[in-house]
């Protein structure tokens, strides 16, 4: 009974933790989805990508264009494991649903090992600032992307490296190359930093450390310069930070567009927001945290994101890609409060010597000041994370869950349901953002004007006037499709509450 009940103690913080984190983030996300909270196009072309994979298909996405491959704009081939899923609850707030889970779900190794380094209390701590820290609640107010399955990989990863078992950190970050294309250089300097904190364990250690490193190097290569120029309609890599492609170019912000080859200074400071991102970061690994070498994992993220031109690429607030650097953040912090528990260890055993051998009484009071900094160590990386997510709560999407207005249906929800029933499953449409997702499983879904070059073209156009991709000019389904296929006649068929729905008559 006594090992049950120390067992049950063991397990009690995770699972709070991770139950808190799941609950929270899936009140917020099923708020979102009657609110009709649209963010971006993203949740549809994830809804639209998978709905393709549950169909035995390639993950084909008209949102981007006809027959458009989504392996072609990032490679997140891991994607696949949610066909079955979406076969089974074949719905936008699923993949919401799901990412919740996975950020949850990998809140448990960080908890679990927080409580076995800094007690139960701290362990609470530390995983709650986790569970709800700054990039996962990014992420989950920007709706779902591929990197929720990065996460749990990196912080299990993360904490395997934290206990010194290499081979399985390795096991658990591999499969990143199957996430996103950029993360192979996340497991390139995993690989070194992994060769680095091995390096007394003999040839055999540094060699498998060091072709992990490579394995990183070769799937990023590969994937960008083969197989997503290959599956990609312009034969590029969307993303590449040369300028040679449809993505972020190598200039650093929209004002310094002029500049191509930027200082290492420009590319850290400018524009500001960057440095508030790197404060945050090294805020949510306790400080301490930046002293170990596994935050150096951080660096291809934030390097390839400093050095694009797209403007939102450098915000710590709302954006999904910080998630990634969460995890990272976290385990630093643990490698840290590992080693400042064995300062802090250290004092019972050398005070019994002390009390036995005089001679040894300046050693002993050298190893309490260990002791003594190790202690301050651990508060410092306790409190630090907890007191920086306090700070920037109101800023954070979370937060709108304080609000009495959040989570009720909209009082558009009836209009828009009437708007898509007035679509016959099983058509084509275009449309704007509001009803996107909505509309993906009972219908093929096109962006307005990513369809132009059809033939035939989709049978209807729903529109939301209210929405903010048309920056509030005066907008409507007749109007705007007879402008965007001159030669083709339509006819209004709905029309309420600022949804409007017009079918193709020629």
């Amino acid at each position: 009974m006594g090992m049950i009940g120390r067992r049950a103690r063991e397990l009690a913080v995770p699972v709070v933790v991770c139950a808190l984190t799941l609950g929270v983030y899936c009140l917020f996300s099923v708020g979102q989805w009657r609110m009709m909270a649209s963010p971006s196009w993203d949740l549809a072309i994830f809804t639209e990508a998978v709905k393709s994979y549950s169909q035995g298909h390639w993950p084909i996405v008209p949102i981007k264009g006809p027959g458009f491959n989504l392996l072609g704009d990032h490679f997140h081939p891991i994607l696949a494991l949610l066909g079955p899923v979406y076969r089974v609850f074949p719905s936008g707030l699923t993949l919401l649903i799901v990412q919740n889970a996975l950020f949850a779900w990998s809140a448990w190794p960080v908890t679990r090992a927080a409580a076995r380094l800094a007690g139960s209390a701290g362990g609470f701590v530390i995983g709650l600032a986790y569970g709800l820290g700054w990039g996962l609640q990014g992420a989950v107010g920007a709706q779902f992307h591929e990197i929720a399955f990065a996460v749990p990989m990196l912080a299990h990863g993360g904490v395997a490296f934290v206990q010194g078992r290499y081979r399985a950190c390795m096991a658990w970050l591999a499969p990143m190359v199957l996430v996103k294309e950029d993360l192979g250089l996340t497991i390139m300097v995993a690989g070194l930093v992994l060769a680095w904190r091995r390096r007394t364990e003999g040839r055999r250690a540094l060699a498998e450390s060091l072709a992990f490193a490579a394995f990183g190097a070769a799937a990023f290569a590969i994937t960008t310069q083969v197989l997503l120029p290959a599956l990609n309609p312009a034969g590029t890599w969307a993303y590449s930070l040369d300028g040679s492609a449809t993505g972020a170019g190598s200039s650093v912000g929209g004002a310094a567009a002029a500049k191509v080859w930027p200082s290492v200074i420009e590319i850290l400071t400018f524009p500001s927001v960057k440095i508030a991102t790197v404060l945050v970061c090294v805020l949510g690994a306790g400080v301490v945290g930046a002293a170990s070498p596994w935050f150096a994992l951080v660096v291809p993220t934030l390097a390839w994101r400093f050095m694009g031109s797209v403007d939102f690429y450098y915000g710590w607030s709302s954006w999904h890609y910080n998630a990634v650097l969460v995890p990272i953040a976290s385990a630093a912090l643990l490698d840290v409060l590992g080693r400042a528990a064995q300062w802090r260890d250290r004092r019972s055993a050398d005070e019994e010597r002390a009390m036995a051998d005089e001679a040894g009484a300046a050693a002993w009071r050298a190893e309490r000041l260990s002791s003594w900094w190790g202690t301050g160590v651990i508060s410092v990386g306790v409190a630090t994370p907890l007191l920086a997510l306090a700070a920037t709560a109101p800023l954070l999407p979370m937060w709108q869950l304080t609000s009495s207005g959040f989570g009720q249906d909209s009082p558009r929800t009836e209009a828009a349901h009437q708007a898509m029933a007035a679509v016959p499953a099983g058509s084509a449409v275009e449309t704007d953002i509001t009803l996107m997702a909505r509309m993906v499983p009972d219908h093929e879904v096109y962006w307005v004007g990513s369809a132009k070059d059809m033939d035939p073209l989709p049978e209807y156009v729903v529109v939301d006037q209210r929405s903010y991709v048309w920056g509030g000019r005066d907008v409507t389904a007749v109007g705007w499709a007879t402008d965007a296929h001159p030669g083709h006649s339509y006819e209004l068929v709905f029309e309420r509450n600022g949804f409007q729905v017009a079918h193709r008559t020629s």
